[in-house]
């Protein structure tokens, strides 16, 4: 299914773009005291960055991750099972809700393990949870490419669903929120999918950003992104036709992995193999969120409407409770919430150098 794109009629832009990592190192300075209580000047560094799609600023501000603590897995998977899941035998044949009939013939998608079925509470028109599997807790480091790539088929079934049925509802994203420092309200593993007839936020800024680059440039701006980033600190590796680096300017606290799928526009258009290749990514990015004594991530994916202006990706940020503090506290505070900032406290850079030694 070919759709148009919504955004091309609004850009008319004379001024050229190009790729530019805008960046302003500074300091704060501040009166510390030694061991023996006598103050001596210290200068904290700053760091301010430039998205150069969309223009979306962050700060790093470096902390190290030797504070982490990793939670006891044994008690939340013992905590979980307090209350019946829904995601489990038997409960997921008897209380879990169907597709219409003309929507999904079957009511329901499964593809090997992996169970597709409607959101209780969508977001948008169209929503699907898909459970992984069947098997109620799954460590990080416990995934096999196949679990996550049936979910991820089961997930594009439905989207390809939804545009059969409705030409309107062009907009669309698969989810994943792994574990509760996520949002994931339940620790049996599931992704979600989104569909519908307006775009995110975000969505609607990298869609216009990537169609004013076309138009002022004659380039697709992620073909040229992952040209100007090959050679660079942040470029991670590629797995088959996925390419895979950091994000110069982060959604997560620490930091956001990129998978871009070269020449294809949409997730729906993704192959197999793609999603095998994908899976297998994630797989390694998995192993050093793992390694940094984390449970948990976020994950999206992007699509566009032409493969000559946007190249479908996917983005996972790692996510756990704030490094440094003595309570459980969330990784999201006033700066991301309230002023739509980014605070970054693990560079990108050191990032992709740890990640590219998995790959």
């Amino acid at each position: 299914m070919v759709t148009q794109n919504p955004f091309s009629k609004y850009m008319k832009h004379k001024k050229k773009s190009t790729i530019e990592f805008r960046r302003e190192v500074l300091s704060s300075k501040i009166m510390t005291r030694n061991g023996s209580g006598i103050f001596k000047e210290a200068a904290i560094p700053l760091e301010f960055r430039t998205d150069p799609l969309t223009g979306r600023t962050c700060r790093i501000v470096q902390y190290s991750t030797e504070r982490i603590t990793r939670p006891s897995l044994t008690a939340l998977e013992k905590k979980s099972k307090k209350v019946t899941c829904p995601f489990c035998k038997p409960q997921i044949d008897k209380i879990t809700p169907r597709f219409p009939a003309d929507l999904v013939p079957d009511g329901i998608i499964r593809r090997g393990k992996a169970v597709a079925f409607p959101n209780l509470g969508p977001y948008d028109v169209y929503g699907v949870v898909v459970a992984i599997s069947d098997r109620h807790f799954t460590p990080l480091k416990e995934f096999d490419a196949e679990t996550i790539q049936n979910a991820l088929l089961a997930a594009q079934d439905y989207i390809k669903s939804v545009q059969e049925f409705d030409s309107r509802a062009i907009y669309h994203f698969i989810a994943w929120n792994h574990m509760p420092p996520s949002g994931g309200s339940l620790i049996h593993p599931h992704l979600q999918s989104n569909a519908g007839y307006f775009p995110t936020d975000y969505q609607a800024q990298i869609l216009q950003a990537s169609e004013r680059y076309y138009q002022e440039n004659q380039a697709n701006y992620w073909s040229d992104l992952l040209q100007a980033e090959k050679e660079g600190p942040r470029y991670i590796g590629q797995i088959g036709h996925t390419e895979w680096m950091t994000s110069f300017v982060p959604k997560g606290r620490l930091s956001d992995v990129v998978a871009v799928f070269p020449g294809k526009a949409s997730i729906a258009e993704l192959s197999k193999l793609d999603l095998e290749e994908f899976a297998q990514g994630l797989l390694k990015v998995f192993g050093y969120i793992d390694g940094l004594n984390l449970i948990s991530f976020n994950m999206s994916t992007y699509s566009g409407f032409d493969k000559d202006r946007f190249w479908a990706h996917a983005r996972i940020t790692p996510r756990g409770m704030l490094l440094y503090s003595p309570i459980e506290t969330s990784d999201q505070f006033y700066y991301q919430i309230m002023q739509d900032e980014n605070i970054c406290i693990l560079p990108p850079e050191t990032v992709a150098q740890e990640l590219r030694k998995r790959f």
